[in-house]
C-alpha cells in the first residue's frame, strides 16, 4: 500500500501516530499520546484506517465522551473521518488531525476542514483551547460537564473514593483488580448493608434491543421488564443493597473491551437510577460464576466490614437450568448454582419481577457434595495390591479421574514402576518401560486413559509374551465429575494442566468397558476418594464449579 495514514497532534506533543491499513489501533491515555488526563481511559477510542478509500473509522470505547470536529461521539457508535478531519480523544481536547500521505484527491478529503492542514492554531483557536483547558479543570473539580444545556458525569477511570474506611462511597468508582480479572464499580450512594439482592445482568436486568442472543454492540440493550427500576427502588427502600454479578469472559477473549463494558454499565446505572455495586468477571477463573470469587470480594473488601446475612439475601438470574422456557432452554445453570453454593434463595427474572410460578429445571448430574472420603478405595473392598508375585496394572479412566494420584500414592508406594504416557510422550515408550520393569522382576503400572480395547491390547500382548499376569483398574468417575475435578485443580492452584472439553468428549466416544476376554487376569473398580490438603480445599471441592 503506497498511501499511508497518520494522526497528527495539533499541540505537537508527540510524533504523528501511524494508522496501518485495516489494522485496529486503540488510543487513549498513554506515553504515545502524552495524555495524562485521568478522565481519558487507556482504551478511549478504537481507530481503523482504510488507506485505499482514504477514510478512518472511529468508535468511542472509553467511559467519557470523545468527539469528531467538535461533535460528540455517542458511546459505541462508529464515525467516519476523512483527510484533515479532527479526532478529539476527549471532546474538545487532545485533538489529532487525520492526514493521508500522499494527499488524496479533493473528493476524498473533508470538504469543511481543509484549512486544518497547518498544525499551528490561529489566535482565536488558541483562545478556544485555553477556555477548554479551564473547563477541564472545572470538570475535574465538580465531576460534571455541560453538554448542550444538560449535565453529564465525568468519570475518572480509576478515581478513588473520598472515604472508603467505613464503607461509605461518595463518588462513582471503577476499580480493576487482580490484573484486570475482576472489575468493580461502586455507585454514588451504594452503602454497606447486611442484606443483599444480587442480580445477573444480561438476560436478567437487560435484554438486547435487536432481538439477538448476544448484543451487536455496547448500545444494543434495553430493560428486560418495565418493572425493573421500580422493583430495585422498592428493595433499596426496604434496606437491601443492590449488587450485580456478571460474567463477561468476552473481555479476556478479546471480543469485548473492559472500557466498552464499563460504558455500558454506566448507561444502565443511569437508566435504573439506583445506587448499586457491580462485579464483573472478565475471564474463566475464580471470579466466574458459579465460583464465588466475586461474592467473597464483596464481603471481604466492598461492604465496609459489615457482615452479610445469607438468610436475608436473594440472587436473581436467567441461567437457571430451565428446560421448559418459552423461548428455549436456559444456556446454563450457573446463576442457580451460584446461589446454591452460597446456600442463598434463588429466583428467575420472571419469578422476581413478574411474580411468575417457578419453572421446572435440571441440576447437573454430578453433585460434588455427594463425594464421601470414607468410601472404600476398591470395589470389591477386599482387593489386594499387589495380588500376584509379579504383575502389570493398566489404569482406565477420564483425565482428572484420579489415576495419577492413585498410581503415585497407592501403587508407586508399593513398589510399582509408573509408566505415564503424558510424561514419556508415546505408548511405545510406555511399553519399553513396562518390558524393562517386568524383566527386572518389578511390578509396573500403565498410567493413561486407555479407553478402548485397542489401546489396552498393546500392554496385554507385552505382558503375555513375558507370561506376567495383567490387571485392569477402572476408575468409577463420570465425565462430569472428572471435569469438576479438573476445574477444582485450576481454582485451587494445582500444577495440573487444564484439559479441554474436547478431550473428555473424545474419551467418552471411544470408551469400551474392559472385559476379562481381552486378556486381563482381574478387573478392579476404583472409587474416587478425595484427600484434601486443607479444609478450604474441601469446601471449594464441594461447590458446583461448572456452569452447566
Amino acid at each position: 500500500m503506497s498511501r499511508k495514514c497518520f494522526l497528527k497532534c495539533l499541540d505537537n506533543l508527540h510524533k504523528p501516530i501511524p494508522l496501518p491499513h485495516k489494522q485496529t489501533v486503540i488510543l487513549g491515555r498513554s506515553k504515545e499520546t502524552k495524555i495524562k488526563d485521568q478522565r481519558c481511559s487507556r482504551n478511549q477510542v478504537e481507530v481503523l484506517a482504510n488507506c485505499e478509500e482514504c477514510q478512518v473509522t472511529v468508535r468511542q470505547i472509553g467511559a467519557n465522551t470523545s468527539g469528531v470536529n467538535g461533535t460528540a461521539i455517542n458511546f459505541g457508535n462508529i464515525v467516519e473521518l476523512r483527510h484533515n478531519d479532527n479526532l478529539e480523544i476527549l471532546l474538545g481536547q487532545h485533538i489529532h488531525c487525520v492526514e493521508f500521505d500522499p494527499t488524496p484527491p479533493s473528493h476524498l478529503c473533508s470538504q469543511d476542514h481543509k484549512e486544518r492542514k497547518d498544525a499551528k492554531m490561529t489566535s482565536k483557536q488558541q483562545k478556544i483551547r485555553s477556555k477548554q483547558k479551564q473547563n477541564s479543570e472545572e470538570e475535574l473539580k465538580t465531576g460534571k460537564r455541560k453538554m448542550g444545556g444538560r449535565e453529564e458525569n465525568v468519570i475518572p477511570e480509576k478515581k478513588m473514593a473520598k472515604s472508603c474506611e467505613n464503607g461509605e462511597v461518595q463518588d462513582d468508582v471503577w476499580l480493576d483488580l487482580d490484573d484486570g480479572k475482576l472489575i468493580v464499580f461502586t455507585g454514588n450512594g451504594a452503602e454497606p448493608r447486611d442484606k443483599v439482592v444480587g442480580y445477573d445482568m444480561d438476560g436478567t436486568l437487560i435484554t438486547t434491543k435487536s432481538g439477538r442472543v448476544f448484543a451487536k454492540d455496547y448500545d444494543d440493550w434495553q430493560l428486560l421488564y418495565a418493572e425493573v427500576p421500580g422493583k430495585l427502588k422498592a428493595l433499596l427502600n426496604e434496606g437491601y443493597k443492590i449488587v450485580i454479578f456478571s460474567n463477561q469472559a468476552g473481555i479476556a477473549r478479546g471480543k469485548q473491551t473492559a472500557e466498552g463494558i464499563k460504558g455500558k454499565v454506566n448507561a444502565i446505572m443511569k437508566k435504573l437510577g439506583v445506587p448499586m455495586q457491580v462485579f464483573i468477571s472478565t475471564g474463566k477463573g475464580q471470579y466466574r460464576k458459579p465460583a464465588l470469587g466475586m461474592w467473597h470480594s464483596l464481603c471481604e473488601q466492598f461492604n465496609g466490614g459489615m457482615h452479610i446475612d445469607i438468610k436475608k439475601c436473594t440472587f436473581v438470574g436467567d441461567a437457571a437450568g430451565r428446560y421448559e422456557n418459552k423461548k428455549k432452554k436456559d444456556h446454563s445453570c450457573s446463576d442457580r448454582l451460584f446461589a446454591i453454593n452460597l446456600d442463598m434463595k434463588f429466583e428467575t427474572p420472571e419469578e422476581h419481577f413478574l411474580g411468575a410460578k417457578p419453572a421446572p429445571f435440571n441440576l447437573p448430574d454430578f453433585d460434588p457434595k455427594s463425594v464421601d472420603s470414607s468410601t472404600p478405595q476398591f470395589d470389591p473392598p477386599d482387593t489386594e495390591v499387589p495380588k500376584y508375585k509379579q504383575e502389570c496394572a493398566v489404569l482406565v479412566g477420564y483425565p482428572g479421574s484420579g489415576k495419577s494420584f492413585f498410581a503415585a500414592t497407592c501403587l508407586a508406594s508399593s513398589g510399582y514402576i509408573v509408566a505415564n504416557r503424558d510424561t514419556l510422550g508415546s505408548w511405545q515408550k510406555c511399553v519399553g518401560i513396562m518390558n524393562k520393569a517386568l524383566k527386572d522382576g518389578e511390578n509396573v503400572v500403565i498410567d493413561n486413559t486407555n479407553p478402548d480395547a485397542e489401546s489396552r491390547k498393546r500392554y496385554i500382548e507385552a505382558a503375555e509374551k513375558l507370561k506376567i499376569p495383567i490387571r485392569c483398574f477402572v476408575f468409577k468417575c463420570s465425565k462430569e465429575q472428572a471435569q469438576h475435578n479438573n476445574k477444582f485443580r485450576e481454582l485451587s492452584g494445582s500444577e495440573h494442566s487444564k484439559v479441554n472439553d474436547m478431550i473428555y468428549n473424545m474419551y467418552k466416544s471411544k470408551y469400551v468397558e474392559p472385559t476379562l476376554e481381552e486378556g486381563f487376569k482381574d478387573i478392579v473398580y476404583v472409587n474416587f476418594v478425595p484427600d484434601f490438603r486443607t479444609k478450604k480445599d474441601e469446601e471449594l471441592y464441594k461447590m458446583h464449579l461448572l456452569e452447566k
